[in-house]
């Protein structure tokens, strides 16, 4: 039987607003202190436009696998919180590492976690005629609104993920919970921060879900940590580096 987290109270989850300031304040001398803003490509599918960064390794190579995080962005899923996300986790330990980042706006009005999500796998797709995904498949990570929406698409669309981790991260639903199922076979790491007592415990619960129905997963609370967490980039890519394929395939996905 599954824990229930209701929609209701996946809404109630701070999230929004006061989160969203808070997020770009924290990140205000950061921003500050690197070079000029991401450079946004445009995708228009479905009548839906996205606007998305694709980060690099330096000496990109077409002919090269590339290991590839979809990074889905926190708040209201704009540029402002794409370009946070990317400096305070990803960009500069994806470049060190050689990992390419796809980072997407969600369209006008809407998030990835309530519709916009459709078009997530058609975005992979046009990504993969500049980029060859190792293994054939991406992972998927996010935080905040950007966990939610990270449990969607890969209960949606599993076949395209290898991994999935949430910083915090809960599915946004019921319709949400019940396709946990669907992660048979895919790795989930979330992490919760102490302080922040809603989304840790509808972390727990998620767990729990998980656990009953038998998918590999880790839970960490995080004492003294509240929602925007200072999560080290070096060990979210070392978690990140343990989830890629032993051998990657040739790889227009599918």
């Amino acid at each position: 039987m599954y824990v229930s987290i209701t929609p209701g109270r996946v809404r109630g989850l701070r999230t929004v607003g006061v989160y969203l300031a808070f997020f770009s304040f924290l990140l205000l001398p950061l921003l500050a202190s690197t070079s000029k803003g991401s450079e946004f490509h445009r995708f228009e599918h479905n009548g839906r436009v996205i606007e998305y960064v694709l980060v690099l390794p330096d000496h990109f190579d077409k002919s090269v696998l590339y290991p590839v995080l979809l990074a889905l962005p926190p708040g209201d899923q704009s540029k402002e919180q794409v370009e946070n996300g990317l400096r305070l986790y990803y960009e500069p330990e994806a470049k060190r590492r050689g990992w390419v980042v796809i980072s997407p706006t969600a369209p006008g009005g809407q998030n990835f976690f309530s519709g916009a999500e459709t078009e997530l796998p058609a975005l992979l797709d046009e990504v993969s005629n500049t980029v060859q995904f190792e293994g054939g498949k991406a992972h998927v990570a996010g935080f905040s609104n950007g966990g939610r929406s990270a449990y969607r698409v890969i209960t949606c669309y599993p076949e395209r993920f290898f991994s999935l981790t949430v910083f915090p991260g809960v599915p946004p639903d019921e319709r949400a919970t019940q396709a946990l199922s669907n992660l048979k076979g895919i790795p989930v790491a979330a992490f919760a921060g102490g302080q922040d007592e809603e989304w840790a415990r509808a972390s727990r619960e998620t767990k729990k879900n998980l656990d009953k129905l038998g998918v590999k997963n880790t839970l960490e609370v995080v004492p003294g940590e509240g929602h925007v967490m200072r999560l080290d980039p070096t060990r979210l890519f070392d978690l990140l580096d343990r989830r890629r394929p032993k051998s990657g395939k040739r790889s227009k996905i599918n």
